[in-house]
């Protein structure tokens, strides 16, 4: 009996070819782009999901006057061991600073350099905590040594290529504590989910013998803390309880001031996509991306489905006959209800190996317009197949479900005399699955338009400070002479010799890039409760003219004038409100407090975006430090930008043998914060153009099918005298009606929902309504061209022809 169904099925599929393939390209192509995104948003769900549970990061919120004024991702040296010794909740901590430097090792006789953006001082007990398994060494062995290294399988096979890593010597040079470190552990490399993403980790312990450090150690900062807690641990409980343990430790200096700091627990499974803070560890994700990205996901998914319906539906009022035929003949309304299932489950069946053939066609390049590398072997994971079983039976049956049902419930009578065919509820039924289908996909083009042109408000905007033509090189670590400046001079001065190199500066940051230097200031003759937290740019008297700022007050930095160096400060228009003066002349030689030190307000200069245009400018001040900064900045004049790299790093390695020389261009490392935003506007793109492709297949079916019935009406309107034209308006009209609806119910939809997407930035653009009319006029565009095919065709047929069908 099952044979003579499939047979059935089968033949029923072959007879409707046409039919058939439209449903299994839609369906198949819907399925492929929904299965692809639902695994992008998966992957983004599941970070940090390997670790063990109970795992927290302890969050800073600092609070200024009443007033929530940041959240830091780093906190206290000493808070997580005063809370161990007093707290039993706490099963274990972790605490990891950064160490970025230069690497120095030894190849062949030969001393190699490298310049490491992942390294990090930690504790012994971190490969306890964290489920990052070593292939080499001992977790519990590794960092107790001060002068130990563990590094990633990578950083093993670049340094010391086949040969056995342990034992080896990496010197690594840094700001805070560097030194020989042997290489004790090699760590499998970091899966691509894991927020905490690092190439080497140094002793703690080595860090912490630095005499430096040992002053004020407890309140150091930039320290990342985690901790391990109790199963069924009160986290609200526990939460007051460490903040009233370390109150004991601060509560003496923040009585100093009118600030408040709070102490919070972050699961570590929310970081990625709950957590854009100060001093986060990398660029974490943004849930409410993660949810748009679903949202389209369930779009195609939901045009795919309702095209499949809609055309599945179509094609059983042609079998009304064929159900009155079975139904004399004996078939009961189960049988019939199972054939339409089988029919749609075999359907489906294929069109989902369609999909997984695309998948694995297309996955490569979808990784690469993601920027991660989502694991390629789906094929072998449940959590791939979980979803695909979902969305066929859900699919099959929904889609099936109607036609069966309905079908199967009609008196045969009817169904011979094809009353079924003109039925009035199926005919609103297709009509409101159109309308759906159109409704995503003008949905989707509005969502690409806004976030297009919001990417480029961004970019167009004035950020005050030239970033085009800017090399930006790493400072040397290792100096000659011991001078920073007489080397850096030299430097400056050989470049400076080549026309195409305008002008040369050094900072401790560059834009782009987050400051981590803060401090809190106020007005000297201002009481402790106003000082607010500012950031700190340390730089030298050849940065303002470098990058362009304007000085709207007051004069630049002076290497001539003695009382300039670690005196004096320049201040940006917003630091100039906070700090309370009226204007930028009264703010000149005036004197501001940070701790026991007095500045002098030599300069105000106009507000520049340090970082995107996603976040708010903040108050900024500049040090005259001339001598040990990061960064140097040269202005190129664009001739031949080659010829200027090769002269660089000539330059530099002469100047500063030892030194690895690493550069990047300015607007290509700024531009890198809109990176998110471009890729899923497109995602967007893409599939915005899929969706609208999917939905006018399948309105091509549909306006065929309708057509068709209507071929004997449209032979007597020629024959009575009716023009091609108005017969093209005539079969056209009703389908654009239908998109013409869904274009009024899309304007409010998607409002709300690129209102809601544009929050996540300091300066926005508008939605002008220019934007909902040329979504809607796309989708009415290729909705007329879809269905003027057929009206074209039925238009043109020889009337007496017409007439002889039905």
């Amino acid at each position: 009996m099952l044979s003579n169904y499939i047979i059935s099925a089968y033949r029923s599929l072959v007879r409707h070819k046409v039919f058939s393939m439209i449903n299994l390209l839609g369906l198949g192509l819907g399925l492929a782009a929904s299965l692809l995104l639902f695994q992008y948003v998966a992957f983004e769900l599941n970070f940090d999901n390997f670790h063990g549970e109970n795992i927290y990061r302890i969050r800073l919120d600092s609070y200024h006057g009443g007033s929530f004024e940041n959240s830091s991702a780093t906190s206290y040296y000493g808070e997580s061991p005063a809370l161990k010794e007093t707290c039993e909740e706490i099963q274990d901590y972790v605490r990891l600073h950064r160490a970025d430097g230069m690497i120095q090792y030894q190849k062949d006789g030969v001393i190699i350099s490298n310049f490491e953006r992942r390294g990090f001082y930690a504790d012994s007990g971190l490969f306890s905590m964290f489920n990052f398994p070593l292939v080499k060494g001992n977790k519990d062995h590794v960092l107790k040594n001060p002068n130990s290294v563990v590094i990633t399988e990578t950083v093993a096979k670049r340094y010391f290529g086949d040969a056995e890593p342990l034992g080896k010597v990496l010197t690594l040079t840094t700001e805070w504590q560097g030194g020989d470190y042997v290489v004790e552990g090699v760590v499998k490399d970091l899966p691509a989910n894991s927020h905490m993403q690092f190439d080497l980790l140094f002793s703690i312990e080595k860090l912490l013998a630095n005499a430096q450090f040992q002053h004020g150690a407890w309140y150091w900062t930039n320290f990342y803390n985690y901790l391990r807690l109790q199963p069924g641990t009160d986290i609200e409980q526990f939460q007051s309880k460490m903040d009233t343990i370390l109150y004991r430790h601060l509560g003496r200096e923040m009585l100093k001031s009118n600030n408040k700091q709070k102490f919070v627990l972050q699961p570590i499974r929310d970081i990625h996509l709950h957590s854009n803070i100060f001093s986060e560890m990398g660029v974490n994700g943004n849930a409410q991306l993660v949810s748009f990205i679903l949202i389209v996901a369930l779009l195609i998914i939901g045009i795919a489905w309702l095209n499949y319906q809609n055309l599945s539906t179509v094609k059983a009022m042609e079998r009304a006959k064929e159900v009155g035929i079975r139904k004399v003949m004996g078939s009961g309304r189960s049988q019939l209800i199972f054939q339409f299932l089988l029919e749609s489950l075999m359907l489906s069946f294929a069109a989902m190996g369609i999909a997984v053939i695309l998948l694995l066609i297309v996955k490569p390049y979808f990784n690469e317009l993601v920027g991660k590398d989502i694991a390629s072997g789906f094929l072998n994971q449940r959590s791939f197949w979980i979803p695909v079983a979902l969305t066929l039976a859900i699919g099959t049956c929904l889609s099936a479900l109607y036609p069966a049902f309905v079908l199967s419930s009609f008196q045969p009578i009817s169904a011979l005399k094809g009353r079924f065919v003109k039925s009035v509820t199926g005919a609103q039924f297709r009509k409101g699955m159109v309308i759906l289908q159109f409704t995503a996909s003008i949905l989707l083009i509005i969502g690409t338009l806004i976030i297009g042109k919001q990417i480029r408000f961004m970019q167009e905007q004035a950020l005050g400070i030239t970033i085009n033509n800017k090399l930006i090189i790493r400072a040397p670590k290792i100096l000659n002479s011991g001078s920073y400046t007489d080397e850096m001079r030299a430097f400056k001065d050989a470049l400076l010799q080549y026309p195409s190199m305008a002008k040369i500066a050094t900072s401790s940051e560059v834009p782009g890039k987050e400051i981590f230097w803060t401090n809190e200031f106020k007005r000297k003759e201002a009481s402790e409760y106003e000082k607010s937290i500012f950031s700190i740019v340390s730089v030298d008297d050849d940065y303002i003219p470098c990058y362009g700022i304007k000085l709207i007050a007051g004069r630049n930095f002076s290497e001539e004038r003695i009382s300039d160096f670690g005196n004096t400060v320049i201040i940006n228009e917003t630091a100039l409100k906070v700090l309370g003066y009226t204007s930028a002349e009264s703010a000149l030689n005036q004197e501001i407090q940070v701790g026991v030190e007095v500045k002098k307000v030599i300069g105000v200069m106009k507000d520049f975006q340090q970082e995107s245009f996603k976040k708010s400018k903040t108050p900024l001040i500049l040090y005259f430090i001339p001598w040990g900064n990061d960064y140097v900045s040269v202005s190129l004049n664009a001739t031949d930008v080659h010829r200027d790299i090769n002269l660089v790093t000539e330059a530099y390695k002469k100047i500063f043998p030892g030194n690895a020389v690493e550069f990047f261009f300015l607007d290509d490392f700024f531009n890198r914060q809109y990176r998110d935003e471009v890729r899923f506007g497109t995602i967007l793109k893409v599939f915005s153009l899929l969706s609208i492709f999917i939905a006018a297949i399948g309105l091509f079916g549909l306006s065929s099918f309708v057509i068709s019935k209507r071929t004997k009406e449209v032979g007597i309107r020629k024959v009575l005298g009716s023009s091609e034209i108005s017969i093209l308006y005539l079969l056209s009209k009703d389908f654009l009606i239908l998109v013409a609806i869904a274009f009024l119910i899309s304007i409010p939809i998607g409002t709300i929902l690129m209102n809601k997407w544009l929050e996540g930035f300091a300066m926005r653009t508008d939605i002008p309504f220019w934007i909902y009319l040329l979504a809607g006029g796309i989708a009415l565009m290729i909705a007329f061209c879809t269905v003027s095919f057929q009206a074209v065709k039925a238009s043109l047929a020889n009337p007496i022809n017409s007439i002889r069908t039905e």
